[in-house]
């Protein structure tokens, strides 16, 4: 339990510290194109290897440049979306 709570911390830490300059909600929107435009229902592996470059650039740049406002002491719910979006790009990037 420890190592899973300290594991949760660092990442929240981590998350909040960044101070980008971009909205959880720009990677989200960003990275559902990508899935819609090439790991669809019609995809190749061209697009399915494009789809992966392009993903690894998202992750980069999300781990650089997000922006989370408010705190960790109080309710926030972009700190909430950031962990799934950050999540959902490690997703999008298996699948592809």
């Amino acid at each position: 339990f420890l190592e899973a709570e300290k594991a949760t911390a660092d990442r929240i830490t981590t998350l909040m510290n960044i101070k980008g300059t971009k909205s959880v909600e720009s990677f989200h929107k960003r990275l559902g194109k990508i899935m819609w435009e090439k790991c669809g229902m019609a995809r190749n592996a061209k697009g399915l290897q494009e789809a992966i470059e392009e993903i690894q650039a998202l992750k980069k740049e999300f781990w650089s440049d997000v922006r989370i406002p408010g705190s960790v002491e109080e309710f926030n719910p972009e700190l909430d979306k950031a962990g799934r979006v950050a999540d959902f790009i490690e997703l999008g990037e298996l699948m592809c």
